[in-house]
C-alpha cells in the first residue's frame, strides 16, 4: 500500500494542475471530467473488468490517514494544500487518476467524506496485497465498493 501513498501523493500535490493524470471526479466546480455520484460504481466497474488486480486501501479515518502520510511527506505547502483538502471535505467526493509506477498503469479511486479516507486501486502487476479481480467475484466487489459510497 505504501506505493499507492506514495502515487496519491506525487500525482495529487505535484501534479494537481495537470489533469492528463485525472480521469474524473464528483467534485463540482473543478475543470476535470465531473461525473455525478450515481455513476461512479459503473465507471469503477469498468476497471475492475479491465485490470487484473485491486488492493483494497479502506477504513482510514481522516486523522489516522494524514498521520499515516507524515511517513511519506515533508511538511511543504502540498502537505498542507493535502490535510486542507482532506479536512474541509465533508460531502461524499470521489475522483479517479491515472499514473504508471514503472510496471505498468494504476488507477486509484480515492472517496473522501465526512467520516475519512478510502482508497481502491487497480492495476495488472501483482503486489503483496493485491487482490484478484474475477467475473466470479464482480458482484461481491460491487457490493463492497458501494458501501464504501454510503
Amino acid at each position: 500500500m505504501f506505493k499507492f501513498i506514495l502515487l496519491l501523493y506525487l500525482s495529487l500535490l505535484t501534479q494537481t494542475l495537470s489533469a492528463q493524470q485525472f480521469l474524473w471526479t464528483t467534485a463540482k466546480g473543478t475543470d476535470l471530467n465531473n461525473i455525478p455520484i450515481e455513476n461512479v460504481t459503473d465507471e469503477v466497474l469498468n476497471y475492475y473488468e479491465f485490470y487484473d488486480f485491486y488492493s483494497d486501501g479502506s477504513g482510514y479515518s481522516k486523522s489516522n490517514f494524514l498521520k499515516m502520510l507524515e511517513k511519506y511527506i515533508d511538511g511543504s505547502d502540498d502537505e498542507h494544500y493535502l490535510r486542507k483538502l482532506i479536512n474541509d471535505t465533508e460531502k461524499l467526493t470521489v475522483f479517479a487518476l491515472k499514473d504508471n509506477l514503472g510496471q505498468g498503469s494504476v488507477v486509484l479511486i480515492i472517496i473522501i467524506n465526512s467520516r475519512g479516507v478510502d482508497i481502491v486501486a487497480f492495476t495488472n502487476n501483482l503486489e503483496a496485497d493485491s487482490i484478484l479481480a474475477t467475473p466470479y467475484d464482480k458482484e461481491k466487489f460491487k457490493k463492497w465498493f458501494n458501501s464504501l459510497l454510503n
